[in-house]
């Protein structure tokens, strides 16, 4: 015999008239991959200095990168992606939201606060994880993002009975940390994702070599541009030693200040209006270079 609460719950579902809900997942997210390279990629790129995130968008080549040293296409960074492919809202800064066909808002949460217990939560299942870590070590992984804001899932359910947010399940993929919400079902059920609208609003790219993370808070080694080239550097010369080579150098001022100016072969002039002739000159005090030649390197 049922007991009074199956015989509300039944009289509800008799009552209940029909209707679509609309799911939508929203906030920020993007387009993520991994995936492998040559570790002759990524000397290449390292010695040449050439900045990984500039031939990621460069559909041309303008860095003449030989076709046998291209970690991909041209200006194709989303086709490295041998480890994973996923776009998606992060968990971390998106928001679920179910509104009925008059666009009522039902049901809303934070992605975060999911946690699969709570009373009425919905459920939450991690469909994929990869680290870098997981491959070799020496292994070069690219890792490629495209950051995004905006709406990145919505699709309609029909129900003939009450809306039911315990029967939601959120499915991400955890890519190296972050995870990155792809998929939605309702009572086990895929729910049809009718597209995404959101504005890029940055974008990461760069090689990590597997196995040089050493945990003392420094990161893996990698290699994204020429920032990341750590050189040996001289000692700090007075103004009155000029440099040997015309370049940009690391200066502390006579007003204190430190920051990279460039030799012009004659005087010194802040990096930053180098293409600008009529630029006054900088007071420096002290100047600092690279040790070496690094085309020597």
């Amino acid at each position: 015999m049922a007991t009074l609460d199956e015989q509300n719950k039944l009289i509800e579902v008799l009552k209940f008239t029909p209707r679509t809900y609309r799911i939508s997942l929203w906030g920020y997210g993007g387009e993520y991959v991994m995936g492998t390279v040559d570790r002759e990629v990524y000397d290449y790129f390292k010695k040449r200095r050439l900045s990984v995130s500039d031939y990621a968008w460069d559909s041309d080549n303008e860095y003449e990168v030989p076709d046998e040293l291209q970690p991909f296409p041209p200006g194709s960074w989303y086709e490295c992606d041998n480890m994973c492919h996923a776009s998606g809202v992060d968990r971390n800064s998106g928001t679920l939201q179910v509104s009925d066909e008059n666009g009522n808002d039902v049901y809303t949460i934070s992605l975060e606060n999911i946690d699969g217990y709570s009373d009425g939560s919905p459920e939450i299942s991690c469909s994929e994880e990869v680290w870098i870590d997981e491959k070799d070590p020496g292994t070069v992984v690219f890792i490629g993002v495209s950051g995004e804001k905006g709406t990145f899932f919505e699709g309609d359910i029909e129900l003939t009975e009450p809306f039911d947010s315990s029967k939601l399940t959120i499915y991400y993929d955890e890519i190296d940390g972050n995870e990155i919400v792809t998929q939605v079902e309702y009572d086990g059920v895929d729910i049809d994702n009718d597209g995404a609208s959101t504005n890029g609003k940055s974008s990461d790219f760069g090689f990590y070599i597997a196995g040089s993370n050493k945990n003392d808070g420094t990161g893996w080694e990698r290699y994204k541009d020429m920032d990341d080239i750590k050189y040996s550097l001289t000692n700090w010369f007075p103004a009155k030693i000029s440099p040997v080579r015309e370049g940009v150098y690391n200066t502390k001022t006579k007003d204190g200040y430190s920051y990279q100016s460039k030799w012009t072969g004659a005087r010194w002039i802040k990096s930053w209006e180098e293409d600008q002739p009529d630029t006054e000159s900088t007071k420096v005090k002290e100047w600092q270079g690279i040790d070496h030649n690094p085309e020597e390197e």
